[in-house]
């Protein structure tokens, strides 16, 4: 049964027990234009059906958790988490943003972020990150420092214009890094077309997540989802630009689809095509 563990005007934490808290999660919503009050958290029936308690963070509008009660909010849900459970902090771009930013107060053993931003403050990203628009004018957590001691799964597409941001969040801690090529910023959305959704969070839950060779096994499952055939026609307008994935595409058969133990690490935010 639901339970309400925070609730201001602007964002609501809402915990729902499961019978397993031996893992806990604490996740964000991401950029959402429903606001009811009675919406499931991110993640909420998953993580229900697989009898896991998760906290879920619900803001009432789309501003990146800018809310001077945030710490207030997540001070609450620290004090009611199982004594000696493992917590990960789970979310998808918006939310991606906050399960890192918001990692040490939690007291995060682990953070999951797919597609997180690094910032969306015009004076700091104005010159090359355009496609958000927050509906606030507040930036107050964009300098909070992730928790030191968590391991910090980023999923992202080098290929895509969020290698930027990991670039950035690399200079502040060290990411591992998950590669999804061809996913634009629909990271979660590709690897559940994949069928390979349950085994990411699961397994960097129960820390049993081999991170390269989940992208071998992403990679050979790639043509199961749409959300790849969308981004290889988007990459087909134009001769030299076709030519370009073409060549691309190559050389991460040649890295990602072909021998066990061959270096899957493919483009790091700054190298090779971009």
């Amino acid at each position: 049964m639901r339970q309400t563990i925070f609730e201001s005007a602007d964002v609501s934490v809402v915990k729902v027990p499961g019978h397993r808290e031996d893992v806990v999660f604490v996740t964000f919503e991401s950029f959402n234009p429903n606001h009811k009050p009675d919406r499931a958290g991110f993640g909420e029936g998953f993580f229900r059906s697989r009898g896991f308690t998760a906290y879920h963070v619900l803001p009432s509008a789309n501003v990146w958790y800018h809310y001077p009660e945030m710490k207030e909010a997540l001070a609450r849900l620290r004090a009611d988490l199982p004594a000696g459970a493992r917590v990960v902090t789970y979310g998808m771009s918006m939310g991606g943003y906050a399960a890192y930013r918001f990692s040490d107060w939690v007291g995060a053993d682990v953070v999951i972020a797919f597609s997180p931003q690094y910032s969306i403050d015009p004076w700091r990203v104005w010159w090359w990150e355009r496609r958000w628009g927050s509906e606030g004018k507040s930036f107050i957590w964009d300098r909070q420092p992730p928790r030191r001691e968590a391991v910090k799964y980023v999923f992202y597409d080098p290929l895509n214009q969020d290698r930027r941001h990991v670039r950035r969040l690399r200079r502040e801690a060290p990411l591992e890094l998950v590669r999804a090529y061809f996913s634009g910023h629909a990271t979660i959305t590709f690897v559940q077309e994949c069928g390979m959704l349950e085994a990411a969070v699961i397994g960097i839950a129960e820390d049993r997540f081999d991170a390269r060779d989940f992208e071998r096994q992403l990679w050979r499952q790639r043509t199961a989802s749409a959300t790849y055939h969308k981004m290889r026609r988007r990459k087909k307008t134009g001769i030299f630009r076709r030519l370009r994935y073409i060549c691309i595409e190559r050389f991460l058969a040649r890295r990602l689809g072909v021998a066990e133990g061959s270096d899957p690490a493919g483009l790091l935010p700054g190298q090779g095509p971009v």
